[in-house]
């Protein structure tokens, strides 16, 4: 039933395996590339949001002063 491993069967296993765990490693770069572009695009909104605010408040001081 249990028949030896021959070297080149234990090498195909090897390379099998790590075929699999480069596969599984790319998706998961992948996926967190994209969860930081993600995170980017989401920085420039609370930018944009904090420029506008701030700008606001500037232009409030000043027509206050005046």
């Amino acid at each position: 039933m249990n028949e030896p491993i021959t070297p080149q069967q234990d090498h195909d296993r090897r390379i099998g395996r790590l075929e699999g765990i480069a596969e599984q490693l790319d998706r998961r770069l992948a996926s967190m590339e994209r969860a930081t572009a993600e995170l980017r695009a989401g920085q420039r909104w609370i930018l944009g949001i904090l420029f506008g605010v701030m700008g606001l408040q500037l232009t409030i001081l000043l027509k206050v002063m005046t």
